[in-house]
């Protein structure tokens, strides 16, 4: 700590020109390695202002030399360079050496190294073979999941994981193995709606899948425009993941969300949670957050952002089918767009009953109406 970034960056250049190995994987672990460095990246106003006087006490002095002074600069004779760097020094203050080293000392190059979250040799090793996977899932077209064990607690875990990346996926019980779950994902380029946003996405998802005790991964990847390739990962693959015990993320508007029902409508309280809904036939649901009741009643929220339309119209059906669910279900308006699945919503009676829209997160004024309307068909089919 206390050098700066230009001086670590010559001493990795360095290290990378003696690598034996594949220049790309040195340049790979100097990315997680830098990636894993802490940089004083604030902005300094005070250097800034500066250099504002730096260049206006520089033009002054520019203007003052005669014009064969000005042309020796502007060819770069020495004597002449530090003659001005110490003149513009005098005028502000400070010394020659001061002012070459605060002039864009808030530029990256000279950002101070403020501290390093340390990795074993092992540990970045496993880290990069999973980047290595997470880079070919930027590109993936589908993706498909098995779970051998649907019952313990680092499943609940997973689908935490897929929530907080906004995930949806189509989760069935496996028919052959009835303990099993089979979760399959859609990849950004089957959607082609902010496909890095949600690429990026995917792509954090996957080394949670690394902490499951037996899991089977299935993906369809494009490598360039017309060549696809099938990739497929098991827990034989000896990657470990870097991701710790996921703590429930909440996002800010959920928060809120809570804050104002529990203000407005004391008689319920919203958490998150991993409880899953079976539906008719093999289909699960792990929805979003939960509402309990001061009666001891439950239902749950689902939310359907952008990239979530196949998912959405798949839960329509279920629900329409089944007609019955403690199930609120929320869409974002940007999925509206889409005129096949506008029509598809406006046709729903589960929806038109138990549904609403949202644009940045759900909203009280929406909220209310359908857990008062949900409540009261609970209460007259007891």
């Amino acid at each position: 700590m206390g050098d700066i970034r230009e001086k670590l960056e010559d001493n990795t250049k360095q290290v990378l020109d003696a690598f034996p190995g594949n220049a790309i994987l040195g340049r790979g672990l100097e990315k997680l390695l830098l990636d894993r460095t802490e940089f004083d990246t604030e902005a300094k106003t005070e250097l800034s202002k500066l250099r504002e006087k730096i260049f206006s006490y520089s033009s002054a002095i520019l203007k003052g030399k005669g014009q064969r002074r000005h042309q020796n600069f502007k060819v770069g004779v020495e004597f002449d360079l530090e003659e001005y760097r110490s003149e513009v020094a005098q005028q502000i203050g400070i010394s020659a050496l001061e002012l070459g080293n605060q002039l864009y000392g808030d530029l990256p190059p000279f950002q101070k190294v403020l501290g390093f979250r340390k990795i074993s040799a092992e540990g970045l090793l496993h880290r990069y073979n999973c980047a290595q996977i997470q880079g070919l899932l930027l590109r993936c077209e589908a993706m498909t999941i098995h779970l051998a064990d649907s019952r313990s607690a680092k499943l609940r875990q997973l689908m935490k994981y897929l929530r907080f990346n906004k995930l949806l996926c189509s989760i069935r019980r496996n028919k052959d193995h009835g303990k099993s779950l089979v979760l399959e994902i859609d990849g950004p380029l089957s959607i082609f709606v902010n496909t890095q946003k949600y690429g990026f996405n995917l792509a954090n998802f996957f080394p949670a899948i690394l902490h499951q005790t037996r899991w089977e991964l299935k993906a369809e990847v494009r490598i360039r425009k017309n060549q696809s390739h099938t990739l497929d990962l098991n827990q034989t693959c000896g990657i470990r993941s870097h991701y710790r015990q996921f703590i429930s993320y909440v996002p800010e508007e959920i928060q809120l969300l809570s804050q104002q029902i529990a203000n407005k409508i004391p008689a319920w309280e919203l958490t998150s949670t991993a409880d899953y809904l079976q539906f008719t036939g093999e289909s699960v649901c792990f929805p979003d957050f939960l509402f309990t009741h001061s009666s001891g009643k439950k239902v749950a929220m689902e939310l359907f952002h952008t990239w979530h339309a196949a998912p959405l119209v798949e839960r329509l059906n279920q629900l329409d089918a089944q007609n019955s669910a403690p199930l609120l279900l929320g869409v974002n308006r940007n999925l509206l767009n889409n005129d096949e699945l506008t029509e598809r919503l406006e046709s729903s009676l589960y929806f038109s009953r138990f549904g609403f829209y949202f644009r940045d997160g759900p909203t009280i004024s929406k909220i209310i109406p359908l857990l008062d309307q949900w409540f009261k068909n609970v209460q007259k089919e007891l």
